[in-house]
């Protein structure tokens, strides 16, 4: 099965328990997709919007506005949303199929990234001492787990070692009725680590796409800092991004964030995210060690073995073939940061199509 196949299964599978209304047969409806902030808002740890919003200005450069504006229209009206956004400016914001500017999206997978994200201040604060000490010094509940015996930097970059409950090292989410059990509150996230917490490879040496390494780490960004991962990433990221709205995130019944899934925000602050990643990789920021911690989140540390579009992988962050940085969702979600160009691009949808990729990385090198 190539990996467009796998997909699909696996957003059918979602959409058939998180979709409000039945699947359909190619991807989910845009509204189902809108209808699952109300959905959950229940289980979510609301993140308040940034106290110092950061601006985005319509660009003064109406040549390259001009100039995109066609392109970035067409992909826009194809799926739920688009910005871009060059130097600080913004050239392009586009809405589709019911969404808006104040519509709160499913990142889906980007949610790991953004994970990634919280880690680095975590660490950059002192609260987490190095990248290569073991899990369980943070997380102590996961001692005797993969996830415990695996570094902080494995976990970043999807080497722990542990078995792989997918099944094919490439979905990116666990056993999916356990993964439900999780989401009704049945199960914990320390549940699920437990339960598939088996070494089977030497951590570091193979790449796994396993959203419980993601899971790992919100439980380490816990221990290390006092705060369940939502309200360290409020506290840190959410607000030198300088987000315009409120967002959601995802707790398990234990009141852990949930890592790898499940985080809503707007597109608009979806792209303020991607600023916050470029100016830490452009050195903009004053902040030497998030600005190292990026730039190593960024490095190509392995292959992933699939997906031609971002064939590498760093620490949480995708290297896409275009040799841009990426943060990735399985069904058209996607914030690309050009560090040559200082361009952001940032898309929520409810599918992929042939060539959606393609589209992307022209929008954010056009």
């Amino acid at each position: 099965m190539n990996h467009g196949n796998r997909f699909l299964v696996l957003f059918l599978f979602l959409a058939s328990w998180i979709a409000p209304s039945p699947a359909r047969a190619d991807h989910e409806s845009a509204e189902a997709i809108l209808g699952q902030w109300q959905r959950y808002q229940s289980r979510l740890h609301i993140l308040k919007p940034a106290k110092v919003r950061r601006e985005l200005a319509q660009s003064k450069n109406q040549e390259a506005v001009i100039r995109i504006a066609g392109a970035a229209k067409r992909f826009a009206d194809e799926t739920m949303s688009a910005m871009i956004i060059e130097n600080g400016d913004l050239l392009f914001e586009g809405y589709a199929h019911e969404a808006t500017r104040e519509s709160k999206l499913n990142a889906y997978s980007m949610t790991k990234s953004l994970t990634a994200l919280a880690v680095g201040e975590a660490f950059c604060a002192g609260k987490i001492k190095s990248l290569n000490d073991p899990a369980s010094t943070y997380a102590p509940q996961l001692g005797g787990t993969a996830y415990g015996s695996a570094s902080v930097r494995n976990l970043l970059s999807y080497t722990s070692g542990a078995q792989d409950p997918g099944g094919d090292g490439y979905a990116g989410i666990h056993d999916f009725r356990d993964f439900r059990a999780m989401v009704e509150h049945k199960l914990s996230l320390v549940d699920l680590m437990k339960k598939y917490g088996e070494t089977s490879f030497e951590p570091g040496k193979k790449f796994i796409y396993n959203g419980l390494d993601s899971e790992a780490l919100s439980l380490v960004v816990r221990g290390a800092t006092g705060m369940p991962l939502p309200q360290w990433f409020e506290a840190t990221v959410w607000q030198k991004a300088g987000a315009e709205f409120e967002a959601g995130w995802f707790l398990d019944r234990d009141g852990n964030g949930v890592a790898e899934v499940l985080l809503f925000a707007t597109t608009r602050d979806f792209a303020r995210v991607g600023l916050y990643v470029l100016d830490r990789l452009t050195a903009k920021a004053n902040e030497p060690c998030m600005n190292e911690f990026m730039k190593d989140a960024a490095t190509p540390h392995v292959q992933k073995g699939y997906w031609d579009s971002a064939p590498r992988f760093g620490l949480g962050l995708h290297v896409g073939a275009d040799g841009n940085t990426w943060i990735f969702g399985h069904g058209g979600q996607r914030i690309g940061i050009n560090a040559k160009t200082g361009r952001v691009v940032a898309t929520n949808g409810s599918r992929q199509w042939r060539g959606y990729d393609d589209q992307v990385q022209s929008l954010l090198a056009y």
